[in-house]
């Protein structure tokens, strides 16, 4: 009765963090007081949520697991996943600092739980959970724009220079926010598409929309917009007519979009004789990311079997902390053998998701299945096109709400699986406590450091500059 208790009182603190995280974090710094870094607040934050979650699972009967009732069918998947165990716990042993190593690995380990219970809570009520994302995004990005637009006015009345890229905030980096932005830009179009809303709150939601892409225009990533494109060419060869609905929404919108910022940024100031520094999709130039690719396949040559170390990067860079690109990110730490592996196990799981959700297939489905399936493979598409170019898979808001996504891709493709629904758990309690233990043992000496005030903060202590998973502090 306790147990069952207990887990009801985590369950519903899982609920409240994981809607903090969402909705406050790009716009509220936590802990301002104790903490300096805006993103150091949101890691904090995350590794909560993380924790909550394993020892949630962790108090779970092991008969109840759902890994316990739900073997994985295929003896390939199940080998490349031993594989992958076996190369990354060597690469972190090998590694320079094992315990930076171990806070990599635990935490996406931790990651995927997360993921789990993401599909547990889709399964449970699917609908619900559904509308639950997508107002909670749409509650998050209307504080951003709040926050973003009180600046510009600001700006414009008192004729105040913006010193690019202000009026952004929350983020250590200018992409971070663009991360933030690109995982949220496909789901907070499916109320729009799927669900019955009054016209007045439709008419609000097309502002929205509108406004959001202001603030990429004006965010000047070339990324962002390579991405976009990727995943609407890639979504409209998939599912043709299908994916209309919500491709026309993404085409009115980054259109008027460009409008609204043209207007902003360039006609306003003009009127206003403000002199307000703006950015421009041409702003950058690609030597800076060319370096670090370079740097990383340097660090592929030298240690091609098991890599650097996970995270170890940062410890091999007078530049930057992460290379900017995924696949170049794990060949150079966890090693070419690992990062096979898991792209492996990725382009299965997509196979199997084009298998199961095909145009034919999907010509039978609800309104809002075929229009979330259509999202979910554009976001999926759109962001892993942008790892290519930047750190997703290492801030702490991209990584939640990555792995939100993978939890409602796993959910929607087992969506009525008679196992999976009769199973009370998420993921192995044992499993569970394993890297609870680990991601608490190896993230204590930052955080005791961090939260005690002392001069050198969540440092880790490497000699790149920027941020890998504490702001690094010079």
């Amino acid at each position: 009765m306790l147990k069952n208790y207990t887990s009801k009182a985590l369950q519903s603190l899982i609920t409240v963090v994981f809607a903090a995280l969402i909705i406050f974090l790009p716009s509220i710094h936590f802990m301002p007081k104790v903490i300096v870094w805006f993103s150091d607040g949101q890691r904090i934050l995350e590794l909560l949520l993380l924790i909550i979650i394993l020892l949630n699972a962790a108090l779970i009967d092991k008969k109840n697991s759902l890994i316990a009732e739900h073997k994985l069918s295929n003896n390939y998947l199940n080998f490349a996943f031993i594989a992958l165990l076996g190369f990354t716990a060597i690469s972190a042993g090998l590694a320079e600092s094992p315990r930076h190593a171990v806070i990599e690995v635990s935490t996406f380990a931790a990651l995927g739980c997360f993921a789990l219970y993401i599909k547990h809570l889709y399964q449970q009520n699917k609908i619900l959970f559904v509308k639950k994302i997508t107002y909670a995004l749409w509650v998050s990005i209307t504080l951003y724009m709040v926050s973003f637009y009180i600046g510009y006015i600001t700006a414009c009345v008192y004729k105040i220079p913006l010193n690019w890229p202000q009026p952004f905030n929350g983020f250590s980096n200018i992409r971070s926010f663009n991360q933030y932005q690109l995982w949220s830009l496909g789901l907070i179009c499916l109320p729009l598409l799927a669900f019955n809303l009054k016209k007045s709150i439709s008419a609000l939601a097309y502002l929205g929309l509108i406004s959001w892409w202001v603030l990429l225009f004006y965010s000047a990533s070339r990324g962002v917009i390579i991405a976009w494109l990727v995943g609407m060419l890639i979504s409209a060869i998939i599912y043709r007519k299908l994916a209309w609905p919500f491709l026309r929404l993404q085409l009115i919108s980054v259109f008027l979009g460009y409008g609204a910022y043209y207007f902003l940024f360039q006609v306003m100031p003009h009127l206003l004789n403000s002199s307000l520094v703006t950015g421009s999709i041409l702003r950058e130039t690609t030597s800076d990311r060319i370096e670090l690719w370079n740097q990383a396949i340097i660090l592929v040559k030298n240690s091609p079997w098991f890599g650097v170390g996970p995270m170890h990067f940062a410890w091999n860079s007078a530049t930057n902390a992460h290379p900017h690109n995924t696949i170049l990110q794990l060949a150079a730490e966890w090693g070419v053998p690992a990062t096979l592996i898991i792209l492996t196990i990725a382009v299965y799981g997509f196979y199997c998701w084009l298998k199961k959700f095909n145009f034919e297939n999907l010509k039978s489905e609800s309104k809002l299945d075929s229009n979330l399936t259509v999202i979910l493979c554009f976001t999926i598409i759109t962001n892993s096109a942008y790892s290519l170019v930047d750190g997703v898979i290492v801030m702490p808001v991209s990584q939640v709400l990555m792995f939100t996504t993978i939890g409602l891709l796993i959910g929607h493709y087992f969506y009525n699986d008679s196992v999976s629904l009769k199973s009370n758990s998420f993921i192995n309690p044992i499993y569970a406590a394993l890297i609870l233990i680990s991601l608490a043992c190896s993230t204590y000496p930052e955080v005791l450091n961090g939260i005690s005030g002392k001069e050198k903060g969540f440092s880790m202590g490497y000699s790149a500059l920027g941020p890998r998973y504490w702001k690094e502090i010079k």
